[in-house]
């Protein structure tokens, strides 16, 4: 720090950074900083045991800092849901709109995002295992999860099944009414990944290709 000719201290602001900008990213990274303090938080104490002073002293931050940024410990779970689970549907709904890409091309994609946020991550497990556990006594916790993935993934699984049987790539069939069938295996693997991993492994790339071959030649037009 440079002092004045008074002798006071005096801050050297770089010119080139405008105070918005750093304000800015200093939020943004003190806020992930809790978020990353609340999931280590909920996974090993649980949803009902989690306080948020703990998550500020995990954090390093002050006792009342995660409520300026989340408004309950309600929120800040499902921020750290979005964060490790939720994916950006933004994102998929844009490739839905690639004329180009083929329905087993766009359902390679949604299956191994399934297996890439899900599947394949440690610490979806840990929420997951969370969810089941507590999900019972916090059904709004659950109806989040509900909302924000499994209706969104529904939808779009089905936008993008319906219009494969349009340009007939694809079969109709009763699928369309549960396209959720589609990830079967995906969720099977989950199930798998929290109860039997350890002990018996599953090949996550050899099973990631008998579930797309599963999926693309039963719904190939026969």
């Amino acid at each position: 720090m440079k002092r004045s000719a008074s002798g006071s201290s005096a801050v050297i602001r770089d010119p080139t950074r405008p105070a918005g900008s750093r304000r800015r990213r200093d939020r943004e990274t003190r806020q992930s900083e809790i978020l990353e303090a609340a999931f280590e938080e909920f996974a090993a104490r649980g949803y009902a045991a989690t306080r948020l002073e703990d998550v500020a002293s995990r954090a390093g931050v002050a006792k009342g800092l995660p409520n300026f940024y989340f408004a309950s410990k309600e929120e800040l779970f499902k921020a750290v849901l979005h964060r490790h689970v939720v994916p950006d549907w933004s994102a998929l709904e844009m490739r839905l709109e690639q004329p180009e890409a083929s329905t087993a091309e766009l359902l390679r994609g949604l299956i191994s995002l399934a297996y890439e946020r899900l599947v394949e991550n440690p610490r979806a497990h840990r929420l997951l295992r969370l969810l089941i556990a507590e999900g019972p006594k916090f059904p709004e916790l659950a109806e989040f999860y509900h909302a924000e993935l499994i209706e969104r993934a529904i939808a779009l699984l089905g936008r993008l099944l319906a219009h494969g049987v349009e340009r007939g790539e694809v079969r109709s069939g009763p699928y369309l009414d549960y396209p959720q069938a589609i990830m079967g295996p995906a969720i099977m693997a989950v199930v798998w990944q929290l109860l039997f991993a350890e002990r018996y492994p599953l090949d996550l790339e050899r099973f990631f290709d008998a579930h797309l071959d599963l999926v693309v030649s039963g719904l190939t037009p026969r």
